[in-house]
């Protein structure tokens, strides 16, 4: 789906399970990175491999998605798998790159700022361009995601999706 481009190392003094965190956060990403061998299809194993089976993903900001109904149910593990395989042959680009990694060790969570070039199949798309910050929640041990709050620019994401249904009309 996207090729992962670049991730901030995490600090020379940082601990071991600083290290495991931050590892499990650009995996998170590449779960769902473009394949260049084959770029129309997710590699739900890799998906799968970062998340805990009961995964659960959300959205905010709240006052948006009390607006959004398509936002509001959350995201499992299986749903997700489905949403990424139906998306992903729609995009000619979907690129992201991780801005920032700041952990809680101790909270097991650590918030994620990245940015995603999106464009849909057809060579006379937008690239658009969206903001995005994750919260995660990880597991004891930091190996895997078992949470995730994901917020966006809403515009950006409105504007990307519009030149979905463009293609789908």
């Amino acid at each position: 789906m996207s090729e992962f481009t670049t991730a901030p190392p995490p600090p020379s003094s940082a601990s071991d399970l600083y290290k495991t965190i931050h590892r499990t956060c650009i995996k998170f990403f590449r779960s769902v990175s473009r394949n260049p061998a084959n770029p129309k299809v997710i590699n739900t194993e890799a998906v799968k491999a970062v998340r805990t089976d009961d995964f659960i993903q959300t959205f905010g900001h709240r006052f948006m998605v009390s607006h959004r109904p398509e936002y509001q149910p959350p995201i499992t593990l299986n749903t997700l798998l489905v949403q990424l395989g139906a998306v992903s042959p729609l995009l000619n680009l979907w690129d992201m790159e991780i801005e920032d990694i700041i952990i809680d060790e101790g909270s097991r969570k650590a918030v994620v700022r990245s940015t995603v070039e999106l464009q849909a199949e057809g060579e006379d798309k937008p690239v658009v361009k969206n903001d995005m910050v994750w919260v995660l929640y990880l597991t004891e041990d930091g190996e895997k995601v078992r949470k995730a709050i994901e917020f966006e620019d809403s515009m950006a994401a409105d504007t990307f999706k519009k030149t979905l249904v463009l293609d789908n009309v």
